[in-house]
C-alpha cells in the first residue's frame, strides 16, 4: 500500500512504508496454480521458462480498474542470476510507452509487466538507477555525484526518490509522473511560503525530476528513544496547522477508505488462497509415507490465529455507521495525505520538535482523519516490524498510545471516522503479509489495530 523504503539503487527490497526487520518469507516458487493470486499467474505464463527464482509478493495496491502488484524473483541458488523485481499492472490505463509485456489489447491491456527500473510511468527512473547515466543525469543539473544512486522510496508508477552524493553533501532527486513536476514544484513552494519546512527545490525538469536539498534537522525514526510523545504530537498538530492555513489549490490524495471494499475482497482472497494451499500440503502429506510435505510445497503457519483478527477489523469497517463517516465541508482543510513517522524529521538538539516534514506529492484539501489514520496505522506496521529491536518498538510504541490516546479520545469529535479509516489503513498494511505468507506479521498487526479500536467504530 504505502511506499517501498530501500538500502541501495535498482533493488526495491522488502517493506512497504515502513521499519523492515529484513525478514523474508512465504516464497510463491512451486506454488500450485489454485493458490496463486491473478497477477501472479500472469507473470508466470508472461516469463515461461524465463523465470528462474522462487516469486514473492512485495507490494499490493488499487490502481485505476485494477491493481499494481510488485514481485520479489529470488535466486534458487547463490549460481543462479541476481534478484528481479517484476511489476503486474492490471488497472487497464493507457502509458505513454510501453517498456515490458503487453497482455491483450494494446488500447487497455489486460495487464503490463515490467522489469524494474523500466517503469513506464516514471521514464526518468531507468536512467537515475545506474551510476554512469544517474551521473549524467545530475551533472546536466550542475550537481556532481561520486558514490553511487541510493533509492530510497519506489512507489510503482507514482514516484521515486534516490539519494545523491558527492563527499559530506547530500541531494535528494525525485522522479515522478513527467506531467506531475511542474505542479509538485508549485506545491513546494506553496508550502514553504506558508510556513510549512519542506525541503528547498534545486531544480527540476518536465522529464519528470525534481531536485531537493536534505530537510532540516534528523529523521524522527533516528531519535525513537529521546523524544517525549506528547510534545512531539504537540509539534506535529502545530505542523498541520500551518499546512491547513494553505491554499494549495488542489485536493488531496484520495482518502484510503474510497477503496474499502477492495481491501476487504483482496484479503479475504488471499486467506482463501493460503488455504488452498495449506489443504495442498495436508493431501501430499496424507500420500507420503514418511508423514512430511514432499519438497517445495509448505502450508502457511498461522491461518487459525489469523482469522480472529482479521473478521474483527473486517467487521470494524462494514459495520461502522454511514453517518458517521460523513465530512462535514467546514472539517475539510490541506492536509498531508500520507502522513506517517517516515515523512518527519526533527530538531537535531530536541527529538520533541518538528523540524521538516517530506514527500508532500499528496498534499491537498482534505480530511484531517485520514493524516491521523495513516499516522497510527504506519505505527501499528512499523511496530510489529520493529518487534526484535526493544528500543525501536517501545519508541513506535510510546507515540501510537499517546496518538491514539489524543485522536481516538472518547470526547473527542469524529473520533469513529478516524477509528475506521484507521482500520482500513490496518489491514492494507496487513495485505501484503498475508499475500506473502507472513502471516505472523499480519496477524500482529491486526491484532493490535483490535486493541486499539475496539468499540471505538461502534460509538
Amino acid at each position: 500500500m504505502e511506499d517501498l523504503r530501500m538500502a541501495a539503487a535498482g533493488s526495491p527490497g522488502t517493506g512497504g512504508g515502513t521499519e523492515s526487520d529484513g525478514t523474508e518469507s512465504g516464497s510463491a516458487g512451486s506454488r500450485s496454480a489454485g493458490s496463486r493470486s491473478a497477477e501472479e499467474q500472469m507473470l508466470r505464463d508472461a516469463l515461461g521458462d524465463d523465470l528462474v527464482g522462487e516469486l514473492r509478493v512485495l507490494s499490493r495496491e488499487p490502481f485505476g480498474s485494477g491493481a499494481l502488484t510488485g514481485f520479489e524473483e529470488a535466486p534458487r541458488t547463490q549460481q543462479d542470476a541476481p534478484v528481479r523485481y517484476w511489476y503486474v499492472d492490471t488497472s487497464r490505463k493507457q502509458v505513454e510507452s510501453e517498456t515490458g509485456f503487453v497482455l491483450g489489447d494494446p488500447e487497455r491491456p489486460e495487464a503490463r509487466i515490467w522489469l524494474h527500473p523500466a517503469d513506464p510511468r516514471l521514464p526518468a527512473l531507468a536512467p537515475a538507477s545506474f551510476p554512469d547515466a544517474a551521473a549524467t543525469l545530475m551533472g546536466r543539473l550542475g550537481i556532481s555525484i561520486d558514490r553511487r544512486p541510493e533509492l530510497l522510496v519506489y512507489r510503482p508508477g507514482k514516484r521515486a526518490m534516490f539519494r545523491m552524493r558527492a563527499g559530506e553533501r547530500e541531494t535528494y532527486l525525485k522522479i515522478v509522473r513527467p506531467d506531475a513536476s511542474a505542479s509538485i514544484v508549485q506545491l513546494q513552494e506553496s508550502l514553504r511560503a506558508g510556513g510549512v519546512p519542506v525541503p528547498l527545490i534545486t531544480g527540476w525538469s518536465e522529464l519528470g525530476i525534481v531536485l531537493t536539498e536534505t530537510a532540516a534537522g534528523v529523521a524522527l525514526t533516528s531519535r525513537l528513544h529521546e523524544f517525549d510523545p506528547e510534545r512531539l504530537l504537540d509539534s506535529i498538530e502545530s505542523l498541520r496547522e500551518h499546512m491547513g492555513g494553505v491554499d494549495t489549490g488542489r485536493d488531496a490524495r484520495a482518502s484510503l477508505a474510497d477503496r474499502s471494499d477492495w481491501y476487504l475482497t483482496r484479503s479475504a482472497a488471499a486467506v482463501d488462497r493460503a488455504l488452498e494451499l495449506e489443504g495442498a500440503v495436508i493431501a501430499d502429506r496424507s500420500r507420503d509415507a514418511g508423514g512430511d510435505a514432499r519438497p517445495g510445497r509448505r502450508a502457511p503457519s498461522g491461518i487459525a490465529a489469523l482469522t480472529g483478527p482479521l473478521r474483527a477489523v473486517t467487521d470494524m469497517i462494514e459495520s461502522t455507521d454511514a453517518s458517521a463517516l460523513v465530512v462535514d465541508p467546514d472539517v475539510r482543510r490541506t492536509v498531508h495525505g500520507d502522513l506517517h513517522v517516515g515523512q518527519l524529521f526533527v530538531a537535531e538538539d530536541d527529538a520533541s520538535v518538528i523540524s521538516g516534514v517530506i514527500d508532500i506529492d499528496t498534499c491537498g484539501l482534505g480530511d484531517p482523519a485520514d493524516d491521523e489514520a495513516a499516522f497510527i496505522g504506519h505505527l501499528v506496521a512499523s511496530l510489529v516490524l520493529a518487534r526484535a529491536d526493544e528500543e525501536r518498538s517501545a519508541g513506535f510504541r510510546r507515540l501510537l498510545d499517546a496518538a491514539v490516546g489524543r485522536w481516538l479520545a472518547a470526547d473527542r469529535p469524529g473520533r469513529v471516522r478516524v477509528a475506521h479509516r484507521t482500520a482500513v489503513h490496518v489491514l492494507a498494511h496487513a495485505l501484503a503479509p498475508i499475500e506473502r505468507g507472513d502471516l505472523e506479521m499480519a496477524t500482529a498487526e491486526l491484532a493490535i489495530a483490535v486493541e486499539l479500536l475496539e468499540g471505538v467504530h461502534c460509538d
